[in-house]
């Protein structure tokens, strides 16, 4: 569901001044404003504007999926072309509607575009049956000669662009005219490309194997012939594609990093660490860097049109709650944490807490666990359970709570971005009281792993898997077999599954441990809930639903019900469907999504993920 709200508030947009945020409350964040003293951090630096809008926004029922969603402002600042996970949106930011008609154009079909002079298009798609890149005619599309796997940026008159091939090996980024492009190999991945405002030059940010990123130059001359040079190297960049944009005056450039210099390779890994990316200022003459939004959350994707700066924001906030198994409202929250597991005492939560930072993407992923006193409504202070560089989930307590299972992504150093050569990506063991340096890894074919489940014995694990070196994309359920005693790995194998499922979200061992829940996916948001024996016999499919998520499922203590997460209007919510079928219940009904559900012990209770999830797109004057 889409949203669109305008608003005014002051900030100071220095690199020495913070961004307070005020309440949310419903489908929109409205920020207080905020008066700040006016000076200057370094020399490079003027005093920002003070007005900033938020002149789009939505509230995406997602968990991580839509974290790089972002959107690219049209020359004439009329509109946005909105990028998710799925699809891509032209939207019209005066009425904040999407312009469906407008996005496809006279074309069949449309798998993404790009802008192309003040508001118009380039689109890849399709046109009588030929897959390529079109831009609109007279008469009909016409098809421009750029491979179908390029990634184009024009100058602002269209006369040139620029592209590269996401797949290239070495990258290459491609300069001219339309008809006369020059070839450069670059060093490394390029992840993203500007033009100046004249059309004279090319800058694009590559990112290095260390982690860090350079600002580089192209300068187009007559001929298309130009050089590359380095406007400043050690930039603080996320592992991802993001934007740069260059003022209209042709001096400076303003992109989205960490920090204003090189991060420790520690602070990476750091739950607690300040790393959430803002907009930097970068002077293209002196390469002397100023903070121009720094705010709580993601600032990133930035845009210039009209001599106004516009920029994507991230306000996510994760929490878990606890309501009564019956409904209702939450009665207790765990502030900054997901994924919620019970011990079997019920006493005692683990969960996985660390923001979803762009920067880090997932680097900064730990376990810790609370002590619950539910008569008392109170929640003890974070412990952790699980930590380490890199990824790591929720651990599942064993029935008897001596053992805790979790996936991890375990380096023995630390790295720079998720899919570094040196993760691994698998179940990982331990006693509960003993030290992370006993860990035991359990698997070692693990890809996108997901979160494990104990079977009642304590003898076996259910887990979600790709199969390293097998094909992407397709998550199976895997049984792990292991002696309770020792840890050690005796038998893994896939659960044999119907022959329609060939992806699966999620799955829970039952109660009575003869059965396990699996989540199906299906195409796009549409998923179904089964359950099914140990060795795949009698497969039921209990409901079809729609879901834009993993939104996890659970069993009530007797084994004759299930709890789940699916979309109810929009919003990401609870139900209950009996193990025989039927018709599901609707267990909430709240403004904020809930995923992850989570039965105590006792059955009194539901542990959930509840987000509040916001994507802004913001702007500021140009000074």
């Amino acid at each position: 569901m889409l949203f669109q709200v305008t608003h005014v508030d002051a900030m100071n947009n220095t690199k020495c001044s913070n961004l307070i945020f005020g309440s949310n409350s419903g489908f929109i964040v409205f920020l207080t404003c905020l008066a700040f003293s006016n000076f200057a951090c370094s020399a490079d630096s003027k005093n920002i504007p003070a007005r900033t809008e938020t002149v789009y926004q939505e509230q995406p029922p997602t968990w991580f999926e839509d974290a790089w969603t972002h959107a690219l402002v049209s020359q004439d600042g009329t509109r946005i072309l909105y990028s998710g996970r799925h699809q891509q949106s032209l939207i019209d930011l005066e009425t904040g509607e999407e312009i469906r008609n407008a996005y496809i154009g006279s074309l069949d079909s449309v798998e993404f575009a790009v802008f192309y002079g003040q508001q118009e298009l380039a689109r890849l798609g399709r046109f009588a049956n030929e897959r390529g890149w079109y831009v609109e005619d007279a008469n009909a599309p016409q098809h421009l000669p750029l491979p179908s796997d390029a990634v184009p940026y024009f100058s602002s008159d269209g006369a040139k662009v620029a592209y590269f091939r996401n797949n290239e090996s070495p990258q290459k980024l491609y300069v001219g005219s339309i008809e006369s492009l020059v070839e450069h190999t670059l060093s490394r991945k390029l992840l993203a490309v500007a033009w100046s405002a004249n059309g004279n030059a090319v800058y694009g940010l590559i990112r290095h194997k260390s982690g860090l990123g350079s600002l580089i130059r192209v300068s187009v001359d007559d001929g298309n012939k130009g050089e590359i040079n380095t406007i400043r190297d050690r930039l603080d960049v996320a592992p991802s594609a993001n934007t740069i944009a260059i003022s209209s005056n042709n001096q400076f450039c303003y992109l989205a990093l960490a920090s204003d210099d090189a991060p420790d390779p520690e602070e990476r890994h750091d739950p607690k660490s300040d790393r959430d990316l803002d907009i930097y200022r970068l002077n293209l003459a002196t390469g002397n860097l100023t903070t121009v939004v720094h705010e709580s959350g993601d600032d990133f994707a930035p845009s210039v049109a009209n001599d106004q700066l516009y920029w994507t924001h991230n306000d996510y906030e994760d929490s878990v709650v606890l309501m009564p198994s019956s409904g209702g409202e939450p009665q207790l929250t765990v502030e900054g944490a997901q994924i919620p597991c019970w011990h079997p005492d019920g006493e005692n939560l683990a969960f996985t807490y660390g923001a979803w930072r762009l920067a880090d993407w997932a680097l900064n992923l730990d376990a810790a666990v609370v002590q619950i006193n539910l008569a008392e409504r109170q929640v003890s202070e974070f412990t952790p359970i699980v930590s380490g560089y890199h990824e790591d989930f929720t651990p599942a307590w064993s029935a008897d709570g001596r053992w805790i299972a979790y996936h991890s992504h375990r380096p023995t150093k630390p790295v720079t971005s998720y899919a570094d050569e040196s993760t691994t990506d698998d179940i990982y063991l331990r006693r509960a009281e003993a030290p992370m340096e006993n860990e035991i890894r359990l698997t070692n074919f693990g890809l996108e792993v997901g979160v494990a489940d104990w079977s009642p014995r304590g003898n076996k694990l259910v887990f979600e898997s790709w199969e390293r070196g097998g094909t992407p994309g397709h998550s199976r359920p895997w049984i792990a077999t292991i002696d309770p005693n020792t840890g050690q790995l005796l038998n893994v194998e896939r659960l044999r599954l119907p022959n329609e499922i060939h992806d699966v979200m999620w799955s829970s061992w039952s109660p009575k441990g003869d059965e396990i829940a699996v989540i199906q996916a299906m195409e796009r948001n549409r998923q179904a809930l089964w359950v099914l024996k140990l060795d795949g016999s009698g497969a039921k499919k209990l409901t079809e639903f729609q879901s834009s998520t993993h939104g996890g499922v659970d069993w009530m203590p007797d084994s004759q019900t299930l709890v789940y997460s699916a979309l109810s209007e929009g919003r990401m919510q609870l139900f209950t469907i009996k193990r025989s079928g039927g018709r599901p219940t609707l267990l909430t009904n709240l403004d904020t999504d809930l995923v992850h559900p989570q039965v105590s012990p006792d059955g009194r209770w539901i542990a959930c993920t509840q987000m509040a999830h916001f994507k802004k797109i913001r702007r500021t004057a140009i000074w």
